[in-house]
């Protein structure tokens, strides 16, 4: 069993390359995008729904773990208090952590993305500079940080080594 934590802006292929990975790992997809999308329904201020849906990610993440299923936690993960979750829960069920990047070289190719995906109410549909808001920075832990250019396939069976690699050190 194994948490895996994506990273990455918007539009770089986070949720993509996760709904791929989570059935040949296999793992159980928790996108704070759907958590969020669900706390607002509910009519939840978005400055509450934020914090309120990684609380819930952490809950259920923890919930599955415990269960027996590995987890694949999908969100941009600027903020150091994400990783530190993430790390945390991992050594509080003793499963393995493991953190996987994804970036988009191509600005124009992210802005497509954001402009023409299936977007729910909580998507930027514009790109943003996520390390100039106040508290946010790259995550400190190794990580595989993967192209997103690349096609899907190629990404899934990268980060299937890594994971691999990782499992037997």
């Amino acid at each position: 069993m194994m948490l895996v934590q994506m990273h990455g802006e918007p539009g770089s292929g986070k949720t993509t390359l996760a709904r791929a990975l989570a059935p040949r790992i296999p793992a159980i997809h928790v996108d704070k995008d759907v958590v969020m999308t669900g706390i607002m329904k509910a009519r939840i201020p978005r400055e509450v729904a934020g914090p309120a849906s990684y609380e819930t990610i952490w809950d259920l993440a923890r919930s599955f773990l415990g269960q027996g299923y590995s987890v694949i936690v999908d969100s941009p993960a600027y903020w150091p208090i994400i990783e530190e979750r993430g790390q945390g829960l991992a050594r509080e069920v003793g499963v393995e952590y493991f953190l996987i990047e994804t970036r988009c070289a191509d600005n124009a190719e992210i802005e497509r993305r954001l402009s023409t995906r299936d977007a729910l109410p909580t998507n930027p549909r514009r790109r943003q500079d996520w390390l100039a808001a106040p508290g946010t920075r790259e995550p400190s832990r190794q990580r595989l940080t993967l192209d997103t250019l690349q096609p899907v396939d190629a990404l899934v069976e990268t980060a299937l080594d890594y994971l691999r690699v990782g499992t037997r050190a």
